[in-house]
């Protein structure tokens, strides 16, 4: 991925939930120019998630804008195994004709790639914005994400400071 002024992405709930855990939505907003979200995406961070991270920041960004999907057929088939907000967020991928995903699930990135997505994470995202000088380090942002209980294993997260040129935990 390379950035771009026209960088064009849609995500899904724990992307953004991510990002806000470890304030990065700047970094977010220098370096996408639209962000989309699902319906499911919207309902799950800003509805049920009144007074948690990413419910504020989602509201307040004018980079992001909220979508409706068209195919509820083929959202309803992703959702034997996935959640409504990953399913969502690749058909409007889809919709949009838009390549780049921010999903953090595994089986969700997996679906993704296999229907011709381009997957990022919150470290992948976090590796990225460090590699255009845009955060000085990925650390900070690993270990507040870990500390709020996201599953980063010790092996990603070295593997990402490893690729940034960080000091291993």
């Amino acid at each position: 991925m390379t950035r771009t002024k026209n960088l064009k992405v849609v995500a899904d709930s724990s992307f953004l939930i991510g990002i806000s855990v470890c304030e990065q939505w700047d970094a977010l907003s220098e370096i996408v120019e639209s962000l989309y979200i699902a319906d499911a995406v919207w309902k799950e961070v800003v509805e049920d998630g009144q007074g948690k991270p990413g419910q504020k920041e989602l509201q307040q960004a004018a980079f992001i804008h909220r979508k409706s999907i068209s195919s509820s057929h083929t959202v309803s088939m992703l959702t034997t195994f996935l959640d409504k907000g990953e399913a969502e967020t690749l058909v409007l991928a889809t919709e949009l004709n838009i390549s780049t995903v921010f999903i953090d699930d595994l089986r969700g990135r997996k679906v993704a790639q296999s229907i011709g997505l381009r997957c990022l994470g919150v470290a992948g995202f976090l590796l990225f914005a460090k590699s255009l000088n845009i955060i000085q380090e990925v650390r900070p942002s690993l270990l507040l994400l870990q500390q709020n209980g996201f599953r980063l294993s010790k092996k990603l997260i070295n593997e990402i400071l490893n690729s940034a040129k960080e000091k291993a935990i």
